[in-house]
């Protein structure tokens, strides 16, 4: 019998190893060496929330946000959910090229936006069924959180349909469901210790588990260089520097 050719057969067969240990220490390496263009990314990412919510908040013509009615606060939450999708799938491509050895810098944050539409709805879509989850006694949506967690990076880097990224992500992180669980339960102590630092943690703590996630879906899927928008961006710059 062949053995399969590709990483993603050979991750479906149960082939892949999750070595914690190994993953957490070469998340932490190449952490250090990426640390301050991700610092960067989440200043711009920040100040783009801000700006954001606070031309949501005049179009509305709320003038108090601890006042906001029930049904509003949701429609703000949606609008605020699709603009940071691309936003999001930006960081997790950065974790992706982090954890495979390749630059980055700040302004990639703004790579995905020319795919705002369908990645807004697509996570839109997740949220809500992550919520719904979440108000079925937590567990039903803590299990959506982790097995969704594939789908962007799924659509942006492997070119899959939503239904297709949800399906494969579904498969894969099922397969190592205990693994998945275990990693992102260390991602959730991460998140409360930093919030215990006034967020001062998170410069470093944001970077390391997107290099983290970063690292496992390469391992699991193969990062396809020639569909990442932020390379395509780096070798136009390079051709027209060699140009000139």
């Amino acid at each position: 019998m062949s053995s399969p050719n590709t990483p993603i057969e050979a991750a479906l067969s149960g082939q892949y190893v999750f070595n914690i240990k190994a993953l957490l220490r070469y998340s932490h390496d190449k952490t250090k060496t990426q640390i301050f263009p991700f610092i960067g990314a989440m200043m711009l990412a920040f100040a783009a929330v801000i700006v954001f919510s606070m031309i949501l908040l005049s179009i509305f013509g709320i003038s108090n946000p601890l006042e906001i009615e029930r049904a509003t606060a949701l429609q703000l939450e949606m609008l605020l959910m699709f603009f940071m999708a691309p936003i999001i799938t930006a960081f997790l491509v950065m974790g992706i090229r982090s954890a495979v050895a390749k630059p980055i810098k700040p302004l990639d944050m703004l790579a995905y936006f020319p795919r705002i539409f369908l990645l807004g709805m697509v996570s839109i879509f997740i949220s809500l069924w992550i919520s719904v989850g979440f108000q079925l006694f937590i567990i039903p949506g803590l299990y959506l959180w982790v097995v969704t967690s594939l789908v962007l990076p799924l659509m942006v880097d492997k070119g899959a349909s939503p239904f297709q990224a949800i399906k494969l992500s579904f498969k894969l992180t099922n397969k190592y469901l205990s693994s998945f669980v275990f990693i992102h339960g260390i991602i959730l102590l991460l998140i409360i210790i930093s919030a215990l630092t006034y967020g001062l943690l998170f410069f470093y703590t944001v970077p390391f588990m997107l290099t983290l996630k970063g690292k496992i879906y390469a391992d699991l899927v193969g990062y396809q260089i020639e569909n990442d928008i932020i390379e395509t961006q780096e070798s136009r710059k390079d051709d027209t520097t060699f140009d000139a």
